[in-house]
């Protein structure tokens, strides 16, 4: 275990770097499945796992007092007279798999090749080309075919006089019809409408409420005394009166999507875990950022598509009455934007992209399977098939006694996207400490700034957890040791906030789940077909990464993987163990022969020996460390902290374990017109020490 600093953290993943080439023959065909070729071995691997901290598994939901629980998987076993908690063999393979890639260099089978990141945009008003827009029609995939314009300049109306004229907070949402008597005054460049008596209900002009976080919480008070609480605006056009054909080019709704994909929205969205049709517009409420949190409307949710009546912003480009040709699109003045034109699939070894031909297949797809999702062949136009069956089958992984669950609140987790560059680009030196040229350029950290300007930049690697082996000593554990729910409680405090009827509104990301304790001991086979010593070889060292990483004087558990959910916060370490390896040959499996002079040790070196030097260089310096348990000292491992982690001998304060913006932003490379914030980047694996210092959020007024 590496001691840090206590004004340090440890990013909860790292990556793991990715080989530049591929070497000769490293793409080839299958062995097949048709026979049992000379040299090959078809048999069983019997494993035991350990869990070194509690597993997270996700079965099924059931509706429980707290919400939705996502309950650990169970079924019968003989010798249990109850369903007991198991881990399921896809669980087991999709893991083992997982780290095969890494150690024989396989591709990268589970990467969204398509995928561009989305950005926030920074706080500047957009150029006075862009208008307001409220979609008439779309189509099957929510792509706005009509639209009705709004041609002239947007007018910006106070919350409280759209309150007054509606009837109340609960009846301004978008797409709400109000009639302007005046269009205000001219302020920070914009017209402006703060009084009452100017806003009437109904009418030609069309409201676009937005969220309101980035609002200020509080104002200076002009009388002096106490400041006032921010002032929130909805952007309004006057609809022109007719509905137009929309041209959107592919490339304009590509973007939109993309810069939609990492919403909290789209987070919370996904979080849900079950199927949700959506024929309507779906809409979240809007609170003040403030303390008190009134309600102040109904905005639409970012959704993958648009809807009937909603509002949106538009750069319109050459039209005329029948047509409306769309530049850009986005939901609101200060939204979000895509990072560059190049996709993630551009940013790695062409030759790392997934396997799609059975032909020509990467060490981990001979051996566990290659699905062709490319659908249409380019020659032939045709949708052809030539996906290939793996050779192994993994069974479940049975307890040796009932272990208990606990019921686990969790903080908010979502899906983890590479738009950071601090962490996903490669770090050659050159930007670090740099800062864009310009104020209006986009900070260094972004997908298509001008650190891409040489070169696209390329991303880091793959993705590692480290691994907990004392896992009271993570962040996690120790706010929820005393205090279950210490989350729920933390950010119902933060992000919770009264509706108007009294009642709170709930964080989406949050979430509970079952889980089982360390120390849980587990019992599955692995079947493999027509390997030959390499490949099974690589089998064994996947499930057991000790076989080959350990030094002579390092205990046999000291290496581990990963499995299961929540692993940020420490859960899903396992270490394993090959207790059996019984394999057969042609001869001695139909033939009666004896059985092959092939065991665990032999088949780990034919493995070793298969591998290029730089990969053994990677197992080295990189690998050991990652998949060494509490190589990264657990107590500091945490998402950039909103203030300093306690040390294991102090109180610990759940409140710093919310995530501090200023982290990411106070790294970006960005410049702001006051303040520059030097571009920085997370350590690699292979960096000596894995910690950074922790920079406060600060409180935002």
């Amino acid at each position: 275990m590496r001691k840090t600093a206590d004004d340090t953290f440890i990013n909860p993943y790292t990556l793991t770097s990715l080989a530049k080439e591929a070497p000769p023959g490293w793409r080839t065909a299958g062995a097949g499945h048709g026979r049992l070729a000379e040299g090959r071995y078809a048999g069983s691997v019997d494993v035991e796992v350990t869990a070194r901290s509690p597993l997270l598994l996700r079965d099924v939901y059931q509706e429980g007092q707290g919400g939705e629980v996502g309950r650990f998987p169970v079924r019968r076993f003989p010798g249990f007279a109850d369903p007991v908690p198991y881990l399921p063999g896809s669980s087991l393979a999709g893991a083992v798999r997982s780290l095969h890639e890494t150690l024989a260099g396989g591709c990268l089978r589970v990467f969204a090749a398509e995928f561009r990141p989305g950005y926030r945009d920074q706080a500047r008003a957009r150029p006075g080309a862009w208008r307001l827009a409220q979609v008439r029609e779309v189509d099957e995939d929510g792509r706005p075919s009509r639209m009705e314009l709004c041609p002239g300049d947007p007018v910006w109306v106070e919350s409280a006089a759209l309150h007054q004229a509606l009837g109340g907070a609960g009846n301004l949402r978008t797409g709400a019809r109000v009639t302007l008597l005046d269009r205000g005054v001219e302020a920070l460049g914009r017209h402006q409408v703060t009084e009452p008596h100017q806003v009437r209900a109904g009418g030609s002009w069309v409201v676009l409420v937005t969220d309101a976080q980035t609002r200020k919480k509080e104002r200076k008070n002009p009388a002096g005394g106490a400041r006032l609480p921010g002032r929130y605006f909805c952007a309004t056009g006057e609809l022109e009166g007719r509905t137009r054909a929309v041209t959107l080019p592919d490339a304009v709704w590509q973007r939109f999507l993309d810069a939609v994909d990492d919403t909290k929205d789209m987070r919370e969205f996904r979080q849900q875990r079950r199927p949700v049709t959506e024929a309507t517009l779906p809409t979240g409420k809007v609170f003040h950022p403030g303390k008190d949190g009134k309600l102040l409307g109904l905005r639409a949710l970012a959704r993958r598509r648009l809807f009937v009546d909603q509002v949106v912003w538009v750069l319109p480009g050459i039209t005329d009455p029948q047509h409306l040709a769309v530049e850009e699109l986005t939901l609101a003045q200060l939204w979000r934007h895509a990072g560059g034109t190049t996709t993630a699939g551009q940013r790695v070894p062409e030759h790392l992209l997934a396997c799609t031909d059975h032909r020509q297949l990467c060490p981990s797809c001979r051996i566990f399977g290659a699905a062709d999702t490319e659908g249409e062949d380019g020659r032939t136009g045709r949708a052809e098939q030539r996906s290939y069956r793996g050779h192994v089958r993994f069974g479940d992984a049975v307890p040796h006694r009932a272990h208990p669950t606990e019921i686990r609140h969790l903080p908010p987790l979502g899906s983890p996207k590479p738009g950071a560059g601090q962490v996903y680009f490669t770090h050659s030196g050159k930007l670090e400490g740099r800062t864009a040229t310009t104020s209006q350029g986009p900070p260094l950290r972004e997908w298509g700034s001008e650190g891409d300007h040489n070169a696209e930049r390329r991303l880091r690697g793959r993705k590692q957890y480290w691994l907990t082996g004392s896992a009271q000593l993570r962040p996690y554990f120790r706010a929820t040791a005393t205090e279950p729910d210490a989350f729920e409680t933390l950010y119902e405090k933060e992000d919770r906030l009264p509706a108007q009827n009294g009642q709170q509104e709930k964080n989406q990301l949050l979430s509970q789940a079952e889980s089982l304790p360390a120390g849980s001991v587990f019992t599955f086979r692995v079947h493999f077909e027509n390997l030959d010593a390499a490949e099974l070889g690589g089998l064994l060292c996947a499930v057991d990464p000790a076989l080959v990483l350990r030094d002579a004087d390092e205990a046999d558990d000291a290496y581990g993987w990963a499995v299961g959910g929540g692993r940020p916060l420490g859960f899903g370490t396992v270490t394993a163990r090959v207790c059996a390896l019984s394999p057969a040959d042609a001869a001695s499996r139909y033939l009666g022969g004896p059985p092959p002079a092939l065991d665990v040790q032999g088949a780990v070196a034919a493995f070793r020996a298969s591998v290029s030097p730089d990969l053994r260089r990677l197992w080295k310096s990189q690998l050991r460390k990652v998949l060494r348990l509490d190589w990264a000292a657990p107590d500091r491992v945490w998402y950039p902290p909103a203030a300093t982690l306690a040390t294991p001998d102090e109180r610990f304060d759940t409140k710093a374990l919310k995530p501090s913006f200023t982290f990411w932003n106070e790294t970006s490379g960005g410049r702001a017109q006051k303040v520059n914030f030097p571009y920085r980047q997370l350590p690699s694996a292979g960096a000596p020490n894995p910690a950074m210092k922790v920079i406060p959020q600060k409180d935002k007024r």
